[in-house]
């Protein structure tokens, strides 16, 4: 039996991940394991559906145990996001490969750029970045390839730098469109049905269930932006202008400078948002909660007691006992994502919650 593992958002879950879930067990990977974030995401977005659901979308089409990535790991860089993920792949003890998507499609060459990057001499990004390139333009520019276009091959050569010395392989599916594409077609982009969700517009030839209960981070701008004011976030700027802005989009131009990412501003402003401070991403995620299990993942998780050496659990509390400052962070995340939802109902502490496994 061959364990492929996928660290993924789902977010929501579409037909492109099924494709991928398919094209994976095509390989010869009979078990997936998902490590799937909550309910923050490392776009620096609140998911727009909650972790249960999605978990449970996973499970019935083809992914057969789901893990939470905790807080404060999904909401990171592409690299801290990506260590996190194959450290707890890694640690359970079972897995032989780590599929994932991107634009290229060529393992090999993806190998080859992450070589050439753990090559280069930091202090020569430093230098580009001050000159007011990003991290990934001036990555893409010492190498001379434009490979870090893409975002889904950032994120995999992220992958595959972090599996060195882990003995899990890489296995890559070739994406037939951008991560971030607004283009309608037979296959659509993640964002773009986030975007059709938000019009209220109809989605249900691109997944497989229509996801009803949503949550969108435009709901809680005054939120966000009073809690980030009030919280020592390390960036000043943040602060500073998260008393002048009127919403959230008006905070990100506000902060954003020449080198930093969009997608890093949005980091920097839910990070302080939550309270989570520098450097909590670097050391290895204590523990991976148990979202969602089908009998295969039963079986895995039998197999994860004798030779993980990682704790898991369905539940909350019992995890708080190895990390309680993981679980407070993943307790204030959902708290996030409740008051962000479109139709407003009774919250359920992620502590008073465990998730069922059916069979």
């Amino acid at each position: 039996m061959k364990t492929a593992g996928i660290i993924a958002e789902y977010n929501p879950f579409h037909n492109g991940h099924i494709r991928q879930i398919q094209a994976t067990r095509e390989a010869g990977y009979d078990r997936i394991i998902a490590v799937m974030s909550g309910n923050i995401v490392q776009r620096g977005d609140i998911a727009i559906c909650d972790m249960g659901s999605r978990a449970r979308a996973a499970v019935q089409n083809g992914v057969d145990l789901v893990l939470e990535l905790p807080m404060p790991y999904s909401l990171s860089s592409a690299e801290d996001f990506a260590r996190a993920g194959v450290s707890i792949l890694s640690r359970l003890g079972c897995v032989d490969a780590l599929s994932f998507g991107s634009e290229c499609g060529d393992v090999r060459r993806l190998q080859a750029c992450a070589d050439a990057i753990d090559s280069i001499n930091p202090s020569e990004i430093k230098a580009l970045m001050s000159d007011g390139l990003t991290y990934p333009q001036a990555t893409a520019r010492l190498l001379g390839d434009d490979i870090l276009s893409g975002a889904n091959n950032t994120l995999a050569i992220e992958y595959i730098r972090k599996l060195k010395n882990t003995g899990i392989e890489p296995f890559t599916v070739q994406r037939n469109i951008s991560h971030d594409s607004l283009e309608l077609a037979d296959t659509v982009s993640a964002m773009k049905i986030r975007e059709m969700l938000r019009n209220s517009e109809d989605i249900s030839e691109f997944v497989p269930e229509v996801p009803t209960d949503l949550s969108f981070i435009e709901n809680i701008d005054k939120l966000i932006l009073s809690l980030a004011a009030f919280q020592d976030s390390g960036n000043p700027r943040i602060e500073k202008y998260a008393m002048q802005a009127s919403n959230l989009d008006e905070l990100y131009s506000l902060v954003k400078t020449r080198n930093v990412t969009h997608a890093r501003v949005r980091r920097e402003v839910l990070q302080a948002a939550l309270g989570i401070r520098a450097g909590e991403t670097a050391t290895e995620p204590p523990y991976a909660r148990i979202l969602a299990a089908n009998q295969a993942g039963i079986d895995l998780l039998g197999e994860i007691k004798k030779s993980g050496t990682i704790s898991v659990s369905t539940s909350l509390v019992e995890l708080s006992k190895i990390s309680e400052r993981n679980a407070e962070l993943t307790e204030r995340a959902s708290k996030l994502w409740h008051f962000a939802r479109a139709e407003q109902g009774s919250y359920r502490s992620e502590f008073s919650r465990e998730f069922k496994i059916s069979t």
